[in-house]
């Protein structure tokens, strides 16, 4: 994962699910959420293959067999014709006549069937509890079949046939809070430094690209407003041995999105030679660094390199017309 994503999880010792009906799999982790965006499940599971969090068990529910989803609604259906039209109450028997059926329809104390007036209970008649009568067949139960009806796919089916579904909560390892404390000295080393340069830190959670697309990154800054605000992304990439092209293009692609005039990027431990070499045609800044801890200081160095000579624009975006330096 970046780095910059680790900083947004210093303060939650465990991620727990939350039971929701807007999601298709009918829950979602909302701390994770907001730094892993909609894949929060996946990228929590792949931290806990990194040695970086465990996962422990939380809540079994039932699934639907078709998608998965916990987010079901219980039917209840007549047992002889399958209509949901059933409705419960008061049930009264008319021994003279056999007749069966909800106290509502005995009105004026008379069988709707006879038309017999009703004496006495435990004469000519009897309460055998609350039942259920189908509106479409007739029929009277009083057990109805219920079935499960999935709210995502439309799948119904039996209780039997339902999947097991485990939610599980997710514990930071001690491992993974030494990295947290790292990243959060080095966001708010960069935050003090940018802030010293007459940038602002824009809010992540306001940062949407033309397209209309959310997007999250490690550190947005920008300065003036309107048509000559200036907009710089800044990021922190981490591979096992080398950052691949394709994660930096996609990440060229966001800050095109977001309208960014700029893009500084260090990878940890270093940039493949096709990464160079892209970064280099683009117009991106990069630096490479050893660990996390050395990142921020290096970030601010090529930064201010940048604003001392002059500089273009990431290509792909509009000439504002004024450099780093104004």
């Amino acid at each position: 994962m970046s780095e910059g994503t680790k900083a947004f999880i210093k303060g939650a010792k465990v991620i727990t699910p939350e039971r929701t009906s807007t999601k298709p799999k009918g829950y979602r982790y909302p701390v994770a959420e907001e730094y892993f965006g909609e894949d929060a499940e996946s990228r929590l599971n792949e931290l806990v293959e990194q040695g970086l969090m465990e996962r422990e068990f939380y809540q079994r529910e039932l699934g639907c067999p078709k998608c998965g989803s916990i987010n079901l609604i219980v039917r209840f259906y007549c047992p002889k014709c399958g209509s949901t039209h059933i409705v419960k109450g008061e049930v009264i028997e008319h021994w003279p006549c056999g007749y069966v059926g909800p106290e509502s329809e005995f009105k004026d104390g008379k069988c709707p069937k006879c038309g017999k007036p009703l004496k006495k209970i435990g004469v000519d008649y009897s309460k055998p509890g609350p039942m259920f009568k189908c509106m479409e067949c007739g029929e009277v139960f009083q057990n109805p079949a219920d079935k499960l009806n999935c709210a995502n796919c439309g799948e119904t089916f039996d209780k039997g046939d339902a999947k097991e579904v485990i939610l599980y909560a997710y514990r930071i390892t001690p491992r993974l809070e030494e990295e947290l404390d790292i990243a959060l000295a080095q966001r708010s080393y960069l935050i003090e430094n940018l802030t010293k340069m007459g940038f602002n830190i824009e809010n992540p959670e306001n940062i949407y690209g033309r397209s209309g697309v959310k997007h999250y990154f490690y550190m947005v800054a920008s300065r003036g407003t309107g048509i000559l605000k200036l907009r710089i992304v800044i990021e922190i990439l981490s591979a096992y041995k080398e950052v691949p092209v394709d994660e930096v293009f996609s990440l060229y692609a966001k800050a095109l999105d977001v309208g960014a005039y700029g893009l500084i990027i260090a990878a940890i431990p270093k940039f493949s030679e096709d990464s160079k070499k892209m970064m280099d045609y683009y117009n991106i800044a990069y630096v490479e660094v050893p660990s996390l801890d050395s990142a921020a200081e290096k970030i601010i160095k090529k930064l201010k390199e940048l604003m001392e000579t002059p500089t273009r624009p990431l290509h792909g975006t509009r000439q504002l017309g004024w450099s780093l330096k104004k």
